[in-house]
């Protein structure tokens, strides 16, 4: 018998049953006589056609949702993520930073200190239809926040007759949308399984706070906020995979710097956990495999001939311990987030539940004090987001893909930088070069009247170098050190219209310059053109003319001792020499203007009418 032969390259259902017949026709022309619409040879011929054309585009459509170009589907995106180990992250919550004050008696001329309490981190604040709360403990007797910036101001209040009554004292803080929550679950000898996942109730967690679990059950009440922070023997870590053996926390036996910032250390973790959305925005954790280590198994097989069970190797916790059975474990977590958390500046206005001790001698002080507390969010809150569109989606793993979650290059690692928890410290700037695979981090901190400075504390220097060595390449080196602050004076002469106001001009231009070299606006190494600074200054109204403009550099005394690498017109003067009407950074210093009502000085001129002959 003859091989029959069918084409495959038809797929749709004409075409499948075009072939049929040419089939037929081919090998079986005898068999069939009545090959019209309405014969019985007709409906096979459109069933088998049919069967044929579905599951042909059940095949396409299977391997399409395999394929992050074409998936379609959120939960096959979600899955290709997965692949590629990325967590498709839910609702973001916003963040701002708000003004928050309190009234404190006046002791001689100063602040009473006795009377500057202690806010602690958690603390909610209310605006635009949703809550925030304090990310860390804000100390009104300190100068700084809790990773060493300067973010208090203070403002003298007196009576009626001049005399100092008291100060409103300020701190400065950063504040995160969402309400944090606890949730309960007992674990009973079922549920202490490999791989067990625990899932929260609400579909708006932007993240969990802390996972503690207690022997027993039957707990009436729910573990202090404290309890969660400071319970290192019950606590679980999340991490970013279950093999991630290493967690990165504050060192118990190292107390904080001068400015409050904590030492870290990376602590070796059996109690992990990892967390992940579900496509429908429901939050899940997923707790680790076994109770032995693979050496336990070897040392009990080498020395006492127990016989090698191939499932404990399986289960073992290289990748985190299992839950314990007979116990309860509290997830203190975070709901909120979103678009509608991007609430305007000023909208955060009221007090929500805060945890605030203020600890003087007088009780009526105390309470006087604590009712005084207010608070103003000075920024719109930003970063607020819904759950990832599924394009948003495909984008996210195409880029996220490559890194791999490793500093790969020296931006990778200033990026990386910025995942560090603020407890650790927080640079006021950043850059990275890199010398024969030696990664070079230059950073700036603030100094208490918030301009940058060069001296960094070796706390932050070594947590720095810490927290970065767990993602460098493996031929890399890491050193951490201070980057250089170039400080500029500018000398400006200007031609004004007769009519001009001169004080509020030059009040105006000192402004614009000054806000032009702040330091939110400078990166390291960046290279400022004065091009259209000078452009900003002659479009002021009144201004005719720019008659002279100088850029100085700044040594020694209350400034940076660091010298410019851009040549001097005048060495005694030190006049820098502008190129193409640029001031120029190197890759580790940045530019600043230290005092800017000192370092700015603006001369102005009247035109001067043409005589004629």
């Amino acid at each position: 018998m003859a091989e029959k032969k069918i084409a495959y390259t038809e797929r749709d259902f004409l075409g499948i049953r075009n072939e049929l017949v040419r089939l037929t026709n081919t090998y079986y022309p005898d068999l069939i006589k009545n090959t019209n619409d309405a014969s019985l040879y007709s409906v096979f011929l459109d069933l088998n056609a049919a069967v044929a054309d579905n599951l042909n585009f059940q095949v396409d459509r299977t391997f399409q949702e395999t394929v992050l170009q074409y998936a379609q589907e959120r939960s096959s995106l979600y899955n290709i993520a997965r692949t590629y180990g990325l967590k498709i992250p839910g609702l973001r919550p916003s963040v701002t930073v708000c003004d928050i004050s309190i009234t404190v008696p006046a002791l001689g001329d100063k602040e009473d200190f006795k009377y500057l309490g202690l806010l602690r981190a958690g603390a909610q604040f209310r605006g635009g239809g949703t809550v925030f709360e304090l990310v860390n403990d804000s100390d009104f007797s300190s100068p700084y926040s809790l990773d060493g910036v300067p973010n208090r101001t203070k403002i003298p209040n007196f009576d009626t007759n001049g005399i100092l009554k008291n100060y409103t004292m300020t701190k400065r803080e950063v504040v995160v949308n969402g309400v944090t929550k606890i949730f309960k679950k007992e674990i009973t000898d079922v549920l202490s399984k490999p791989f067990y996942k625990l899932f929260l109730p609400e579909n708006n967690v932007v993240g969990i706070t802390s996972v503690i679990q207690k022997e027993g059950t039957g707990y009436q009440a729910l573990p202090a906020n404290v309890e969660f922070l400071s319970n290192i023997v019950d606590r679980w870590y999340e991490v970013d995979a279950l093999a991630q053996s290493e967690v990165f926390i504050e060192d118990p036996s190292s107390p904080p710097d001068k400015s409050g910032i904590k030492v870290g250390k990376y602590l070796e973790a059996n109690q992990r956990f990892i967390t992940e959305y579900t496509p429908e925005g429901y939050f899940f954790l997923t707790f680790g495999a076994g109770n032995q280590t693979p050496q336990n198994l070897l040392d009990d097989f080498a020395s006492k001939g127990v016989k090698l069970d191939m499932s404990k190797f399986m289960n073992n916790t290289a990748l985190g311990n299992m839950v314990k059975p007979n116990s309860t474990i509290f997830i203190q977590y975070r709901v909120g987030g979103g678009k509608k958390s991007n609430v305007g500046a000023g909208a955060i206005n009221s007090l929500g539940t805060v945890d605030f001790t203020v600890a003087g001698p007088s009780l009526q002080v105390n309470q006087a004090v604590k009712g005084s507390l207010s608070v103003t969010n000075v920024t719109a809150a930003i970063g607020g987001a819904d759950q990832m569109s599924e394009e948003e989606i495909r984008n996210y793993v195409s880029f996220n893909f490559a890194a791999q979650n490793r500093s790969v290059t020296i931006n990778d690692y200033v990026s990386k930088l910025r995942t560090m928890p603020s407890t650790f410290g927080a640079p006021a700037k950043a850059g990275a070069t890199e010398i024969e695979n030696k990664i070079m981090l230059n950073i700036l901190s603030y100094t208490p009247d918030g301009k940058l400075t060069s001296n960094v504390t070796s706390t932050l220097k070594n947590n720095i170098s810490t927290y970065l060595s767990n993602y460098r390449m493996l031929n890399d080196y890491i050193s951490v050190g201070s980057a250089k602050v170039i400080d500029l004076s500018f000398s400006i002469d200007l031609i004004l219209q007769t009519s001009a106001n001169q004080g509020d001009i030059v009040t105006n231009v000192i402004t614009k310059i000054a806000d032009y070299f702040s330091p939110n606006n400078i990166e390291m190494g960046q290279d400022l053109s004065l091009g259209a600074l000078r452009g900003e200054i002659i479009n002021q109204p009144g201004v005719i003319n720019i008659a002279d403009f100088k850029v100085y550099n700044k040594v020694g005394g209350n400034y940076s001792q660091s010298v410019t690498s851009q040549p001097y017109i005048n060495v005694s003067t030190k006049e820098i020499g502008l190129l193409d009407d640029t001031v120029f950074a190197q890759p580790n210093e940045i530019l600043q203007i230290r005092l800017p009502q000192k370092d700015i000085a603006v001369r102005v001129k009247k035109p001067n009418k043409p005589t004629f002959y």
